[in-house]
């Protein structure tokens, strides 16, 4: 007589050796016995500049302070709801954002927090979709986060299935004087909406009258937020684009056209588990600070480990930094008449070895050339580009080299004394330039993008147009 517990197990056994073999003949089937790990992506982020400027009297000169320092001020609101619309790159069905007051001089309290996903409604980013709106909270349950000076403040996670390359819409509103000293300049639509009184629940705000405050305007920006995160497989890469005007997109139609968007969404078409983050300010410089120009940035040394290192999930990084340092950055007498090779050799040497002591992949781009646009070129900056162009293409020092230098060049009309240099200078090719010479267009960027994403995943893609 079979025993009943042990004839249970023999039916189990066969069952699973049953489906094992039912496995082996189909590809796609896969057995777990366990869930798969999960860590948390940055999927879609922005670097923070300070909005501070300092306070001119009647006669332009700057008003002390009680210290007799410059005094400064910031955009303040109070009794208003910011609402601001974002692309997120991968995504997940667990999303919490991130909160920034780290250029702030006082705390800063957000007195209640929503998350939806936007409606794609043409014209109205700040439409969400029925259903989609989440209530955020804090610290475990609260309602209302203050931030302290210099410092960041992350929701608590909330279950809300974000497709990927899809718009999330953030909704702040702020019961009190509050000051936004935290922004990112530049963005490529209308993302930003602001109302007076609570308005987080409301289904859109486009057609409410805008905030005295902060009134609807072309030049948007984006105010605290500094990162949208979920939820994904840990074996998913975190990509951080990092560096100037080029990175964060000028003369972009969008954020999904910049290269590091293009890269984004080749990434997802092509089946690849990455997100990407932009962390690019234009003006910036990788050497020095924009003294006096705070919404330009501090350097790229300053800010690596805030804006890349400490980006959760991250796993690489592509850094394109330079053409600013060679226009104007402090040379070896401490004027802005342009960094030495030297010192961006050892500025990109330093980002490397920090990179690599976080276990970070570092892809280094080559400065793309500026010599069509007026008044950049001279040939001891051209130098000093080809220099550090050659030394990145040759030392090594990264996981990877993104040759946007070569991949953007082409025919371009020289000023006039460009024109007069024999053999001419290398300049950016009239069809990718958005300006004359200086900043890709959306050719141009398509261009920059799909190079990275070559680079990155080992492919082969094309551009639909290229620059040559």
């Amino acid at each position: 007589m079979t025993h009943p517990r042990r004839s249970a197990h023999k039916r189990s056994a066969l069952a699973l050796i049953a489906m094992l073999s039912g496995c082996l003949l189909l590809p796609a089937c896969t057995v777990s016995t366990k869930p798969t790990a999960q860590k948390w992506v940055a999927t879609w982020g922005q670097a923070m500049t300070s909005q501070y400027v300092r306070v001119a009297g009647h006669d332009g000169k700057p008003v002390p302070d009680a210290y007799g320092q410059p005094a400064e001020r910031t955009l303040t609101v109070d009794r208003l709801t910011l609402r601001q619309s974002v692309n997120v790159s991968a995504g997940g069905g667990r999303v919490r954002i991130r909160l920034s007051n780290y250029y702030g001089l006082a705390p800063l309290t957000v007195s209640a927090a929503r998350i939806a996903l936007g409606a794609g409604r043409a014209g109205d980013l700040s439409a969400i979709s029925p259903g989609s709106d989440r209530p955020l909270s804090f610290d475990g349950g609260k309602r209302s986060v203050t931030i302290a000076p210099g410092r960041e403040a992350v929701s608590d996670p909330v279950e809300l299935p974000v497709p990927a390359l899809s718009n999330v819409v953030v909704s702040l509103y702020f019961d009190g004087p509050a000051q936004l000293a935290d922004f990112h300049p530049m963005e490529h639509a209308h993302t930003t909406y602001a109302v007076d009184g609570d308005a987080t629940r409301q289904p859109s705000l486009a057609q409410r009258p805008a905030a005295n405050a902060l009134p609807h305007t072309r030049d948007d920006h984006i105010y605290l937020l500094a990162g949208v995160e979920v939820a994904v497989p840990a074996s998913t890469r975190g990509i951080v684009a990092f560096g100037d005007s080029i990175t964060d997109g000028a003369y972009a139609s969008t954020p999904t056209t910049t290269w590091p968007g293009v890269l984004a969404g080749l990434a997802q078409r092509n089946g690849d588990a990455a997100a990407v983050v932009n962390a690019g300010i234009s003006a910036d410089e990788l050497t020095t600070d924009q003294i006096g120009a705070p919404a330009a940035g501090t350097s790229g040394l300053k800010r690596f480990l805030r804006d890349v290192v400490d980006r959760p999930g991250a796993t690489d990084v592509v850094v394109l930094f330079g053409a600013n340092d060679i226009n104007r950055g402090i040379d070896a007498a401490g004027y802005p008449n342009g960094a030495s090779v030297g010192d961006l050799i050892a500025s990109m040497r330093m980002l490397a070895d920090v990179a690599h002591q976080h276990h970070l992949r570092i892809y280094a781009g080559t400065v793309t050339p500026f010599a069509g646009f007026p008044g950049w070129y001279s040939p001891q900056r051209e130098a000093v580009r080809l220099q550090f162009n050659r030394w990145i293409r040759s030392s090594g020092a990264f996981d990877g080299v993104v040759d946007f230098a070569d991949a953007v060049a082409g025919a371009y009309t020289p000023p006039p004394l460009v024109a007069q240099q024999s053999p001419l200078p290398v300049g950016m090719a009239t069809v990718c330039a958005g300006d004359a010479g200086l900043h890709p267009n959306d050719r141009g960027y398509a261009v920059m993008g799909t190079l990275a994403y070559d680079v990155l995943f080992h492919a082969t893609l094309q551009a639909p147009q290229g620059c040559h």
